[in-house]
């Protein structure tokens, strides 16, 4: 790569799509039962409310997934995700880069997983192609100062962990921290749903 060329390449557009089209296929018909019941009690506008306060959040969600991006150039890799902030590694830190295919839950699908470790084989950027098009992933590959290994035989998600120590996000291979997550989701989904019920003066027990 010389200093001039710049390689950016952006998520999956597909990605965004599906979250319009979740929070449309949710939002419209949980809104519709709820202004069946409110519009009659004289509460339609905390539905409204509650309404405009979820398409707001959704729409920043959405806009924050239109900034995210990688990027190589002016002698450093950078990128940042929805939730994370901007990352920087100067390319004359990176002393390898792997290119992995790991196995997607149960299936035989594969999706690849570029690594950039420095000389102590710390993770200094990481792209899961589960997010990125393989062609682009190949952009960076080949854009940055070291050549890339490209593994042949894929391997599931721990065997990849265990091979390439310090490589997961920290929110990765910790089953009890996603199964608490899930349980936090539904417990404030049953805290939302009976909240919305004692509003409109819906009986909450048979």
């Amino acid at each position: 790569m010389t200093e001039q060329t710049v390689v950016r390449i952006v998520p999956r557009r597909s990605l965004l799509v599906s979250a319009l089209v979740s929070i449309v296929v949710v939002l419209v018909p949980v809104s519709a039962v709820l202004y069946w019941f409110a519009i009659p009690r004289g509460q339609a506008l905390w539905i409204a409310l509650m309404q405009a306060i979820v398409v707001g959040v959704s729409l920043a969600l959405l806009a924050r997934q239109l900034t995210v991006d990688t990027v190589v150039a002016d002698g450093e890799l950078r990128g940042r995700g929805i939730f994370s902030p901007m990352v920087r590694v100067p390319l004359d830190t990176i002393a390898s880069v792997d290119v992995v295919p790991v196995y997607v839950g149960q299936s035989p699908e594969t999706v690849p997983q570029l690594l950039v470790r420095d000389a102590e084989g710390r993770r200094l950027f990481r792209l899961r192609g589960t997010f990125w098009h393989a062609d682009d992933l190949t952009k960076v590959m080949d854009a940055l100062p070291v050549p890339a290994r490209i593994v042949t035989e894929p391997m599931s998600f721990p065997e990849f962990f265990a091979a390439y120590p310090g490589s997961a996000y920290w929110f990765e291979n910790r089953p009890w921290l996603m199964a608490g997550l899930l349980a936090l989701v539904i417990v404030t989904c049953i805290g939302i749903g009976v909240g919305v019920m004692v509003l409109l003066g819906m009986p909450i027990m048979a």
